[in-house]
């Protein structure tokens, strides 16, 4: 699929943020809100050049969580390879992996799909959850990743509607964020670094339920 040839609506906007920040893209293609395509950008997003500076940070220090109950019946998804894993429902679908010039993405559904096909636009009422990793400068430096985005959020009239902060098992920051457009539609974010580098986790549907996914977000032994 040619992941930059999709035809823009009002939420161009969204994406236009995401491509200018090379985080997840938030693009809709003449559809309702609920049908936001989370990953029309995605492949920007893993092969531009990163900035070469970032903001100061102004974030709230984490706080340490106890795992919940989930509401799922869970599966893992591992990448040991970059040192993390999570649990996601056990019926959804995953793949394939896509690698780019700066990092690469997999795709998890809720609906039944061809695994070695990237998904298209999701369908109304189901869930979406793309895992990222991604390479960027400033390397492993989280405020800053953040920070560079947030400020391609609010000068794209991206509104942030809340913002919570964790500690994964190994002490690491993680911090998520779920973010509406002007025409009200919605996506979630969760960064976190992996070494140098970064895990992002972003969704559109559930989103309750993609905040339960990244709570599960733990780290694992690297495997080379």
């Amino acid at each position: 699929m040619n992941l930059t040839s999709r035809p823009r609506s009002q939420l161009m906007v969204l994406s236009s943020m995401i491509m200018a920040s090379s985080a997840l893209g938030l693009a809709a293609c003449g559809a309702p809100a609920e049908d936001i395509d989370v990953a029309a950008t995605v492949a920007v997003m893993l092969t531009e050049a990163p900035p070469t500076t970032a903001p100061a940070s102004t974030a709230a220090a984490p706080t340490a969580t106890s795992p919940a109950p989930l509401s799922f019946e869970p599966t893992q998804y591992r990448n040991a390879a970059a040192g993390f894993e999570f649990d996601y429902p056990s019926q959804w679908t995953v793949g394939p992996d896509q690698q780019y010039s700066r990092g690469g993405v997999t795709p998890l559904t809720s609906w039944t799909r061809p695994t070695d096909v990237f998904p298209d636009a999701r369908p109304p009422g189901e869930t979406r959850l793309d895992a990222t990793v991604q390479l960027w400068d400033p390397k492993g430096d989280l405020e800053a990743f953040i920070d560079q985005r947030q400020g391609a959020w609010n000068g794209s009239g991206i509104a942030v509607i809340s913002e919570e902060r964790w500690t994964l098992q190994d002490g690491r920051a993680a911090a998520a964020f779920v973010v509406q457009g002007s025409d009200g539609a919605e996506a979630y974010f969760f960064f976190t670094t992996l070494g140098d580098n970064y895990l992002v986790l972003s969704g559109e549907g559930d989103l309750a339920l993609l905040g339960e996914i990244a709570h599960t977000v733990r780290p694992i032994p690297l495997e080379y």
